[in-house]
């Protein structure tokens, strides 16, 4: 699908356009000049800065300077001049006649110029222009590119301070995203635009090739709404043409410096001064092909742009690329390769050169890129060992790192091969680990899982059989048995062996969320990752940030919204960074979970699409089905039925999945709601809340009988109060007092509970209890309060983005209606006739008609058209 933009919007230089209007202002100003390597949009900067001074009633023309015009004295201006005034022989005669045909021509305003390219001048333009802008005929908007050779009057220019200069730089990351999400017109997920922004070092010229090239080629698709990447960045025509053309000048040299570090980049400095010289490599760096880090003391030299470094390998023979690795392999080794990543660097270069390298060279490799969680590498390092020398220690991390990149199958084939007799027990532990996981989680079978953890458990000694029970806890916390799990890990009790404490408190901090204990859920997170991170390095254990997607969890079942999310976005951050996807899709789906509670449904849409999209990508079908769930729920609380209805058809047609299972009655309740069928959304709800109950997870029934009641069941009271009295969460304790206030009527009550949701940041529920407040005090005869609790109403829900919910629709009458009332009259305003309504209902059409004229009559209406605008809504079905 190719983007029909003529022009991508300018982003990230809002401070420079500031600076420019500025400049324009000043009384003795004469020039704006925008500095900047190629690609950083000095362009599209004067572009805006024309548009400005035009909308400011100025008259804009443009220069543009290039070689062919420059072979030409006045060459770049000839289309402003006429043709027969660069025949005088007096430049002052010249000058004066130039002056007087820009003044003619624009009547006596002075124009903008805009003069892109300005190094390109000739000399006679650049002075005939320098000489108008001094004289106040003009004013100049120039561009100019760093490190190219200027005609001398360019360079005055800005040495004159009345002149302004500008020096653009590559855009941040953050930039980067803004730029592909309005480019893109929809959410970007955050790996694609980290990966995009790392290819292009931020230049906007090379992120507006690889997002063309990567449309083109499929690699950035749209997914479930967000924008992924489904195959890696490469380099496009446009891009190899421009490196081609800044290679051309080069010598021998030091192109050859440039192939030795587009192989094996980071290259020590020091060998590269010894191979070439410090002035090859001081000329490379003027040119902005490579830059010079510091890490460690060490200097090491790398390409600018990573894709320069494409570009060279695509171009490099085979046999000297095979002898330049095979070189840099050599000489790390000679030195003895004593820095941990040395391992890494050396198998992987003499893997390129060969297709081939020492067995237990390519395994420590494997190891070190598992423990940067470069699950490729890993696949193809231990693939690559297993064909060398087949061995259990292999296998495993190629079961591992393909479990990782949703190769669930194949992963499970490495996983299950027969180990040798005298394989360690931490080797074969360790496979039967990941074999689980990939189990539960990749082949969605937690049946088999436990099948294998019983066959092998008796085979282990005590500590090994501990871990077991760890991971038998997750598998009962993924199968939507909590309760069980807790009784698990309490069969372990303490323990000093640190990994026991890592892998036992992944399970056990979901486990006390779901039944209510917050706070030992909360503590326990932070515990388990304070121990992973002292564990350091360890085969066969899910990513560190897996306790802090805990902790996310943990704090939204605690109404800890705000720490929620702000705890889930770094560390969603940190998982995008490390490449890790079943974290991220946890990360995305807590962080929607937060905002869902919070009243914000569209955001709340955003996220569980990114996690869809991720998950959909890596094939992670479990995760994926209760992704659709919740995009179901959030679209219905936006009141788009098709949608929600259309993602749950796509979640049941996948496995099913135990983990939260009781919440996708939330998702079906909603839906039915916002299809017209609220007795259908309050049976669904009810039933879900009881299922949950019976599951123990308590926190979800809070949730389900706290929405069944917003929808308008009765005999919610009584069991929220119960598991309010079962739980530490503030957030099942203000529900059950929301529903004990609005099943009694209670005003104060109910204005209590808006404020104690506000404390929580659950704004669309507090906007609800402030609502039923003021109908409240409006049936007790209490007008003033009436009107204070429906401004803080209608202030609360002008944050929920557009929230759709029955709890928000007041009636300013003067005999608020009945529960049922006002559901037949919002039934009515959607234009549904009184007997699909009975039929929904369950009551007979005289039943429905009857309560129709009592809300008749009470609004002040008298027909169904008239229902709406009485009720706060825009249109049928859509709160105002």
């Amino acid at each position: 699908m190719p983007l029909a933009i003529d022009q991508w919007p300018l982003i990230g230089r809002q401070a420079d356009i500031s600076q420019f209007e500025a400049a324009y202002a000043r009384p003795d100003g004469i020039g704006f000049l925008i500095h900047g390597p190629a690609g950083t949009g000095k362009s599209r900067l004067a572009d805006e800065c024309g548009r400005r001074a035009a909308a400011a009633g100025a008259s804009v023309a443009r220069v543009v300077a290039s070689q062919a015009a420059a072979s030409m004295p006045l060459g770049a201006l000839a289309h402003l001049l006429p043709p027969d005034i660069g025949s005088s022989v007096d430049a002052a005669q010249v000058f004066d006649r130039a002056r007087a045909e820009v003044v003619a021509a624009y009547e006596g305003r002075r124009p903008v110029l805009l003069v892109d390219d300005a190094h390109l001048l000739d000399a006679s333009s650049a002075l005939l222009l320098t000489q108008l802008a001094q004289a106040d005929a003009v004013f100049l908007v120039a561009t100019i590119r760093t490190g190219e050779a200027a005609p001398d009057a360019v360079r005055g220019w800005w040495r004159d301070e009345r002149t302004l200069r500008v020096d653009l730089g590559d855009l941040d990351p953050d930039t980067v995203g803004e730029l592909l999400q309005q480019v893109l017109d929809g959410p970007v997920s955050a790996e694609a635009s980290r990966e995009l922004a790392k290819a292009s070092s931020g230049n906007v010229l090379l992120v507006r090739e690889l997002v063309f090239e990567a449309i083109e080629r499929g690699a950035l698709v749209e997914v479930d709404g967000v924008w992924q990447l489904g195959a890696p960045i490469s380099a496009s025509r446009r891009v190899t043409e421009v490196l081609e053309d800044r290679l051309q000048a080069l010598d021998k040299r030091a192109r050859g410096v440039l192939d030795v570090v587009a192989l094996c980049a980071p290259v020590s400095l020091s060998e590269l001064e010894a191979d070439v010289g410090a002035e090859v490599l001081e000329g490379l760096e003027a040119a902005g092909l490579i830059a010079v880090t510091t890490v460690d003391r060490r200097q090491q030299v790398s390409l600018t742009h990573p894709l320069y470094g494409e570009c060279l390998r695509q171009q490099l023979p085979v046999l000297r690329a095979r002898a330049l690795l095979l070189r840099q392999a050599d000489r790390l080794e000679a030195s003895g390769a004593r820095r941990r990543e040395d391992a890494l660097r050396v198998a992987t270069w003499r893997l390129d050169a060969n297709g081939q390298a020492d067995p237990d060279l390519l395994l420590r490799a494997a190891k070190l890129a598992r423990y940067a969680f470069d699950f490729r590498q890993v696949a193809r390092l231990a693939l690559a060992a297993s064909k060398g020398a087949p061995s259990p220690e292999a296998s495993l991390l190629l079961g591992e790192a393909r479990y990782e990149l949703g190769s669930f199958a194949e992963a499970e084939a490495a996983l299950a091969e027969p180990v040798p007799p005298d394989t360690p027990e931490h080797i074969v532990l360790q496979r039967l680990l990941i074999r689980t996981k990939n189990l539960i989680w990749g082949l969605c079978n937690p049946a088999r899982a436990l099948e294998l953890i019983e066959e092998f458990r008796p085979g282990f000694g005590p500590e090994a059989r501990d871990e077991l029970s760890s991971e038998e806890a997750s598998l009962l916390v993924t199968s939507g048995n909590p309760r069980a799990a807790l009784a698990v890990i309490a069969r372990l009790g303490d323990t000093e062996v640190l990994r026991v404490r890592v892998l036992r408190a992944l399970p056990e901090v979901l486990a006390l969320a779901f039944v209510g204990r917050t706070s030992d859920a909360v503590a326990a997170a932070e515990r388990g990752y304070a121990d992973h991170l002292a564990l350091g390095d360890s085969l066969a254990i899910a990513h560190p940030g897996s306790h802090v997607v805990s902790v996310t969890f943990a704090l939204c079942e605690a109404g800890r919204l705000g720490e929620a999310e702000e705890i889930g976005k770094a560390g969603y951050e940190v998982t995008v960074a490390d490449r890790v996807p079943i974290a991220q899709i946890w990360f995305a789906m807590n962080i929607g979970r937060a905002n869902t509670l919070q009243g914000r449904p569209s955001t709340a849409l955003r996220w569980y699409r990114e996690s869809a999209a991720i998950a959909r990508t890596h094939r992670f079908l479990g995760p994926l089905r209760m992704a659709l769930t919740t995009i179901a729920l959030a679209s219905a609380m936006l009141d788009d039925g098709p949608v929600a209805t259309a993602a749950l058809q796509e979640a049941a047609e996948l496995p099913p999945f135990g983990f939260l299972g009781p919440e996708a009655a939330l998702a079906e309740g909603w839906t039915a709601l916002a299809l017209g069928d609220p007795e259908r959304a309050r049976a669904v709800l009810v039933a879900g809340a009881h299922a949950a109950e019976e599951s123990g997870h308590l926190i979800s029934a809070s949730w389900l009988w706290h929405d069944a009641a917003r929808l308008g069941a009765a005999g919610a009271a009584g069991p929220l109060a119960s598991l309010a009295a079962l739980t530490d969460s503030p957030l099942v304790a203000t529900r059950a007092a929301h529903v004990a206030a609005l099943e009694a009527h209670d005003a104060a009550g109910l204005a209590a509970a808006a404020d104690g949701f506000v404390s929580i940041g659950a704004l669309l529920l507090a906007a609800e209890a402030a609502t039923a407040a003021a109908d409240a005090a409006r049936r007790n005869g209490d007008a003033r309060a009436a009107v204070a609790h429906a401004r803080q109403a209608d202030e609360l829900a002008a944050h929920c983005e557009g929230a759709h919910t029955p709890g928000l629709v007041r009636v300013d009458a003067v005999v608020p209606l009945s529960k049922r009332e006002r559901e037949v009259a919002l039934l009515a305003a959607q234009n549904i006739p009184s007997r699909d309504i009975a039929e929904r209902l369950f009551v007979s059409v005289r039943t429905v008609d009857n309560h129709l004229q009592r809300a008749y009559t009470k609004l002040g209406v008298s027909s169904r058209g008239e229902l709406a605008t009485a009720l706060g809504l825009t249109n049928a079905g859509t709160l105002s």
